[in-house]
């Protein structure tokens, strides 16, 4: 069969010319030729009828009365033939209608081109599978034709049909009982092509369980509090979970909780204030989770403050820095002035007041966390001696050159590169003398410096060199220095 339009040759079942796009419709065709020799013959057998009919209209007399066209006589073979003719046209007209309105009526039924559409997909035709189904979706429109046709779309490579197709179905009916496979389907066209984003937004609203399971991995829940928001009288430690592999970030004044923000790894410890917590968890692929956020708001007391012995003043003989503080309380310090944090120096013996000019800060902290206020202390150490501190230290560089511990005054060692550094630490007490407490420590040729343990201790009075054991804080074991 051939396009009435432009002459394509059509292939059988065929309504739409691949060539031009003209619907093909089914109309009995006639045979001109035909059709005219047949009413030539049916004029010619008629003539001749009519014609022998009024030769045979004479006068009683035989002759012929000249009368035009009497009544004409036609013999009954003749109008039997004629008939027949007439009755074997109309029969075959009327038959060629019938059967083009049938074809063409059965070529327009869902059952046809459904069956046209799946017996081409058996022979791997999808192309034509695509056209017969969606001909039969338009005759009958159900979910079960849209989700076959959405597999014959992916089988021939029209994935954004594929997907528009597989979202109308599970957004058409939640009660579809093959909402199982549309969503397989499209979560595995995901998968394949890596959008693991549209994987964790497809899944949040699926109810699946199998699928659900099956895809965890791409999945970013959001993180889970162990403590919902509220007014807590005592510190709360806030704990969040994710789900998977994966990185959990987290602040505690409300900001985004961002690539910048600090990693989740430990309980959180919440003192007093307000806060608002929120977290995101971000999965081993880069999905984000949505923001989970509490508010919570300690009302708690911080504890009393730390109880210093030695007041800030200056200081000529030996003292002892000491901490009272509450049995449930914790004691942190720095020495350098900075703020003192619960990763700073802890107290637990009494402090030498260093010698020279030094600034301590003390905190208290409680054991649900709590800070109290920070106490400062500043103290300058010195004595009023025979010998200056700085005659001290050259004393005791000159005792160690003449040993032969140290090359020169500078503190530079014989076999090993760097120097030896002297410094005063303190002042000690052993009987009535008094001590400048030295300690020595070695620096590299990149300038770090470490302890050698080494301690000498000089008379203030008399610059006798001693090498001196610390026994406690403030107590030290005197040796004669010998080289």
């Amino acid at each position: 069969m051939k396009c009435p339009k432009c002459g394509n040759e059509l292939e059988e079942g065929k309504l739409l010319c691949e060539k031009c796009g003209e619907e093909v419709r089914f109309v009995p065709v006639f045979d001109i030729e035909l059709e005219a020799k047949l009413s030539e013959s049916i004029t010619s057998m008629l003539k001749e009828m009519s014609t022998e009919a009024f030769a045979d209209s004479d006068d009683e007399d035989g002759t012929q009365t000249g009368r035009q066209r009497p009544s004409i006589h036609i013999k009954p073979g003749y109008v039997i033939a004629a008939g027949m003719v007439l009755l074997t046209i109309a029969v075959v007209s009327l038959t060629a209608v019938i059967t083009a309105s049938g074809n063409r009526k059965r070529e327009n039924s869902y059952e046809y081109q459904y069956e046209q559409a799946t017996a081409c997909a058996a022979e791997s035709n999808y192309k034509d599978a695509v056209y017969h189904l969606e001909r039969a979706l338009a005759i009958n429109d159900d979910l079960d034709t849209r989700l076959l046709l959405a597999k014959y779309y992916d089988a021939d490579g029209q994935r954004p049909r594929t997907v528009s197709l597989l979202k109308e179905i599970l957004n058409a009916d939640s009660g579809y009982e093959h909402r199982d496979e549309a969503y397989a389907l499209l979560l595995a066209i995901y998968e394949e092509e890596g959008a693991y984003d549209r994987i964790n937004a497809l899944l949040a609203d699926c109810d699946i369980p199998e699928l659900v399971s099956k895809y965890a991995q791409y999945t970013a829940p959001v993180p889970e509090f162990n403590k919902t928001g509220g007014v807590y009288d005592e510190a709360a430690s806030i704990t969040l979970t994710g789900k998977g592999q994966g990185t959990i970030y987290y602040t505690l004044d409300g900001s985004e909780p961002t690539s910048d923000a600090p990693v989740y790894e430990t309980p959180i410890l919440l003192e007093a204030g307000d806060y608002i917590v929120r977290a995101r968890f971000v999965n081993q692929y880069g999905i984000e989770s949505e923001i989970a956020s509490q508010s919570y708001y300690i009302s708690l007391p911080a504890p009393p403050p730390p109880d210093i012995n030695c007041d800030s003043g200056t200081y000529e003989r030996p003292a002892l820095i000491e901490v009272y503080h509450d049995d449930n309380t914790t004691i942190y310090y720095t020495s350098d002035g900075s703020v003192p944090t619960k990763s700073s120096t802890r107290y637990s013996d009494p402090i030498e007041m260093p010698y020279g000019i030094s600034n301590f800060a003390f905190i208290a902290v409680s054991d649900s966390g709590l800070c109290s206020e920070v106490v400062n202390r500043s103290y300058q150490m010195s004595i009023q001696a025979n010998f200056t501190a700085e005659a001290a230290l050259q004393v005791l560089r000159n005792n160690l050159w003449a040993g032969g511990i140290i090359i020169d005054t500078e503190g530079h060692l014989e076999n090993k590169p760097g120097t030896n550094r002297y410094y005063i630490g303190t002042l000690a007490s052993v009987g009535e003398a008094v001590y400048y407490i030295i300690y020595e420590e070695y620096i590299d040729l990149e300038g770090n410096a470490g302890d050698t343990n080494s301690i000498y201790a000089v008379d203030v009075n008399t610059a006798d060199v001693y090498q001196a054991y610390k026994v406690d804080e403030g107590k030290y074991d005197l040796r004669a220095f010998s080289y």
